[in-house]
């Protein structure tokens, strides 16, 4: 799907790449931050990423229903792409649902801190097989 003549999935899949991260660096220092400001900030940054990452996984899936309607060689790379990054942003989801029922007062442990690292980096790997798609795309005639 594009928007404005841009594809869709590309321009608003950078932001849960960048806010989820964010959101762990806030939490990791948060005891070199001002009382309650890293919880309720990374609140925030959780739920924008989280949020936009649905609307990049509904433009990603309109992607990928053309590539399968194509009967692109790029499918298989794209499917992979939805499901590890599809369980990434589930497993967000449940972060959030878990921070709203605590929020303001949110507080994580190291195992909970390395659980969401493991999602992260879970991410970055889904993002090579989308780097994929995007970047073995054929050049268009001019």
């Amino acid at each position: 799907m594009r928007i404005l003549g841009h594809p869709g999935h590309v321009m608003v899949v950078h932001f849960p790449v960048a806010l989820w991260p964010a959101h762990e660096g806030l939490h990791l220092f948060a005891s070199h931050l001002p009382a309650g400001a890293a919880a309720s900030v990374g609140f925030w940054l959780l739920a924008a990423g989280t949020a936009l990452g649905w609307l990049a996984a509904l433009l990603g899936l309109s992607d990928l229903m053309e590539l399968a309607r194509e009967n692109d060689a790029r499918l298989s790379n794209g499917l992979i792409h939805a499901i590890v990054n599809g369980s990434v942003l589930v497993g967000f989801t449940a972060i959030l649902a878990l921070e709203y029922r605590a929020f303001p007062a949110i507080a994580h442990g190291p195992g909970f801190l390395a659980g969401e690292a493991a999602l992260i980096i879970v991410m970055f790997a889904g993002n090579y097989f989308g780097g994929a798609v995007v970047w073995s795309r054929p050049a268009k005639a001019s």
